[in-house]
């Protein structure tokens, strides 16, 4: 080998045409080598480049994914808090729905009870007593309305009722004295007593549950009737009055 260079020495070195022919041998080759060693390394650029892309692109979606896994979680824990909340409600629906069925019974009870009541009591404000009642039998019988309304009616009515008892007015009426139809006042005592005096205030009376009947009083009660009515509407300053009650009849 060393030999076949010596000679291609001494060939070149003898022969100027020659070496010329073997440096163009030579250089091709070297050229096309160098050019294709710079077209390889140009697309191991390329390639180390696009890797180093794909490399950040895989490290972004990496995190993105291990975001969306945790918001995942999340989302599932939040699931799980909803389902038992939701749970929860359905639970409490059908208690309620348990309870509206139990109450609405309770419910029309309380009304009869509270009908025979008015009807055996003081024959006090009729009109406005049996229009409420009305109502509220309207109420209870509307299945549109909610078994919460209906017992927040019917405990407004039972606390109307109980507020009579300590309260006192007057009202004008048309009442039956001795076979006359009179229009008189009307004194309500709370829940005690009804009395009646004539506009002329000539006459005075009360309403006896014992024979339910309005009687008349003798008219030397018309001075103390006619001075609670006048303490009721405020035409006369609060005073200690002395009424003729008679006995309490107990409903």
């Amino acid at each position: 080998m060393k030999q076949l260079i010596a000679m291609i020495i001494i060939l070149v070195i003898a022969n100027p045409v020659m070496g010329e022919y073997l440096s163009e041998k030579i250089k091709k080759p070297v050229k096309k080598s160098i050019e294709i060693r710079q077209m390889t390394q140009k697309e191991e650029d390329k390639w180390a480049e696009e890797k180093a892309k794909m490399q950040a692109e895989y490290k972004e979606l990496k995190h993105v994914r291990e975001n969306l896994l945790a918001v995942n979680k999340r989302l599932n824990r939040g699931i799980d808090v909803h389902r038992e909340e939701i749970g929860s409600i359905e639970g409490k629906i059908k208690e309620i729905e348990r309870i509206s069925e139990e109450l609405l019974p309770c419910l029309f009870e309380t009304l009869k009870r509270l009908e025979e009541y008015t009807a055996s009591s003081l024959p006090f404000l009729p009109k406005e007593r049996e229009h409420r009642l009305k109502g509220l039998r309207r109420t209870l019988e509307d299945s549109k309305i909610s078994a919460s309304e209906k017992f927040r009616r019917i405990m407004e009515a039972l606390s109307v009722e109980a507020e009579y008892g300590n309260t006192v007015e007057v009202y004008q009426e048309r009442i039956d004295i001795e076979g006359k139809n009179i229009l008189v006042n009307i004194f309500r005592l709370g829940r005690l007593s009804l009395f009646f005096q004539t506009l002329d205030q000539e006459t005075t009376g009360f309403y006896n549950p014992a024979c339910t009947a309005w009687v008349q009083f003798s008219r030397r009660c018309n001075r103390e009737i006619n001075k609670a009515i006048e303490i009721a509407v405020k035409k006369r300053s609060i005073d200690l009055l002395t009424l003729p009650l008679g006995k309490v009849v107990v409903q």
